[in-house]
């Protein structure tokens, strides 16, 4: 029988949520530090091209890619320090924290002087909010790695919000003023320094601090949201509503800038709108329920499986699916269970979803190439396992398989055919990418896989929240499964970050007027019309929404 298993923390592919408001900005890990810190020599040796391709491969946001060439790099020079700290930083950006804290310690074993590896550490003790922060031993690798690199910003800034995580706002501003004073542009630290600001009641430094973050990033929705919820509190509600809007055309699933806009809208009466920013707050503080939830329902189909209630087990995962479509360890469950059940074109097509979402995790590669094995696609099966080969290359059950299959293959291994660890086998996606995710979720749509499809499209928007043709996918796909509410907040988002979007407008009054909402339906079509004033369709639309407004039914509500 193919074993479940519960994949660890950091294994569900997920990259790092930004916590909204006040509770972080420390989040410049990870996505800019895989680079530099590597001086390669003249000499183009095996180790230096395998940690340039993983450099290079990770900032294409091929992770599974990076990831074998950088294990690749450590198994070939073990005692490079290097090595191990890129590592690190890639297990980051793909929020494996444990194993890039274990990187990192390993580097600073190595290279007890590393500065940068003694800050990569302490940022990964406070990188994840599903478990306790470890603010004192971050304060403390901050501090080491300011010992052996005096003039290091992003030290400083870190360091200055432990201080003020810990509650010694009087050392903190001083070392985030450092840290500005040693790097104008860095734009975090200027974000810390305004809550640090903020919190001393100094609301004119902090709303400069604030603008200073957003200047230097250009794009920077958690601090045009601290800027907007402090310009209300300063009584400037319609300089609020403006930052705000920039917040959310920014991040359109920006949890507290829909909050905060809900209260702006309320405080000048415009309540329908209100309670619409509401909904978008609740729907959003809903997805981290159900996907809690899905966590819960996958783990105890270990339990009915493990039973031998692989039946109970496979609704238990679908179920968990259902809930957070874009969390690949049912996915990868589900094809096991299905594959012991002798289903497997069924197993191939869940594992196939689990690589998607799971892409630098080995054991979904591995066991689709076991499915694929048993249905006789020896090569494509050869593929995924030397990939996964790739990944765990100390993995032996992984490299006795593989060896298995060559034999099965008589050595006629196919040249041109994958299999190498250059780049990651083509099978939902060839990268984690949001157009590559957009590009499976039409062809699962194509094969009337909603729910897969609505997967693909939530990871796309994970790696990119303002990605319009994402958003406008997830909108059809929500109408199409009859989820007519969740459809009204994307296309509300879509309307957020382009007011100008006619077909989003129409499609919102339409989707109004179906739920029996003819008043906010007439404002849409309204709208519509003032933007193309000789539209036909907008002109029925808002003829047929005025003319229900008019019915009994319509009176009554």
């Amino acid at each position: 029988m193919l074993q479940l298993r519960e994949l660890s923390r950091g294994e569900t592919g997920k990259r790092p949520t930004l916590l909204s408001g006040k509770t972080i900005s420390f989040l410049l890990f990870l996505g800019a530090l895989l680079s530099t810190s590597v001086v390669f020599g003249t000499d183009e040796d095996d180790f230096n091209q395998f940690v340039r391709n993983g450099i290079e491969e990770s900032r294409q946001n091929n992770y599974s890619a990076a990831l074998a060439d950088l294990r690749a790099a450590v198994k070939l020079r073990p005692n490079d320090a290097n090595g191990w700290y890129q590592l690190g930083l890639l297990f980051g950006q793909m929020a494996d924290y444990r194993s890039a804290a274990l990187a990192f310690q390993k580097a600073i074993t190595l290279e007890a002087d590393f500065a940068q590896a003694h800050f990569s550490l302490g940022l990964t003790l406070t990188a994840d909010p599903q478990i306790q922060l470890d603010w004192p031993g971050a304060i403390r690798e901050f501090r080491e790695a300011l010992k052996y690199k005096q003039n290091y910003p992003e030290a400083l800034n870190l360091l200055g919000l432990g201080l003020m995580k810990t509650g010694d706002l009087e050392a903190a501003i001083p070392a985030l003023r450092h840290a500005i004073q040693l790097s104008p542009d860095l734009s975090s630290a200027h974000f810390n320094l305004g809550i640090a600001l903020e919190e001393k009641q100094d609301f004119d430094g902090a709303a400069a601090q604030y603008r200073e973050a957003i200047a230097t990033k250009g794009t920077y929705p958690e601090a045009t949201t601290a800027l907007a919820k402090l310009l209300l509190q300063m009584g400037k509600p319609e300089e609020s509503e403006d930052e705000l809007r920039k917040a959310l055309r920014g991040n359109p699933d920006l949890q507290d800038a829909h909050y905060a806009f809900a209260r702006v809208l309320q405080q000048s009466g415009r309540r329908e709108e209100a309670t619409a920013e509401f909904d978008e707050f609740e729907d959003l503080s809903g997805r981290q329920s159900r996907g809690t939830e899905s966590s819960q329902l996958s783990n105890s189909a270990l339990e009915l499986a493990s039973k031998g209630d692989f039946s109970a087990a496979a609704v238990s995962l679908k179920n968990a699916i259902s809930l957070k479509p874009d969390y690949g360890v049912p996915h990868y469950n589900l094809g096991l269970i299905l594959a012991d059940q002798k289903d497997l074109a069924g197993a191939s097509h869940e594992l196939i979803k689990a690589t998607s979402l799971l892409p630098g995790q080995a054991t979904p590669w591995f066991e689709l190439g076991r499915v694929w094995r048993l249905q006789g696609k020896t090569t494509a099966a050869w593929i995924v396992v030397k990939w996964a080969s790739c990944l765990a290359p100390e993995n032996t059950t992984v490299q006795s398989a593989l060896q298995s299959i060559e034999e099965d293959l008589k050595h006629s291994v196919p040249a041109n055919e994958g299999g190498s660890c250059a780049r990651q086998p083509y099978v939902g996606v060839s990268s984690d990418t949001a157009e590559e995710h957009i590009g499976f979720a039409k062809r699962l749509s194509a094969n009337a896989d909603l729910i897969g499809a609505e997967g693909e499209l939530l990871r796309a928007l994970t790696l990119q929240p303002a990605a319009v043709k994402a958003r406008k996918l997830l909108a059809d796909e929500y109408v199409h499964t009859g989820d007519e509410r969740r459809a009204v907040l994307e296309y509300r988002k879509l309307l957020l970050m382009n007011s100008t979007d006619f077909d989003s407008r129409m499609n919102l009054g339409n989707l109004l007027l179906r739920q029996g909402k003819a008043d906010n339906a007439v404002v849409e079509f309204r709208i519509a019309l003032q933007e193309r004033p000789g539209s036909t369709a907008a002109k029925d639309a808002l003829a047929h929404a005025l003319e229900t407004l008019k019915s009994p039914q319509a009176s009554r509500k």
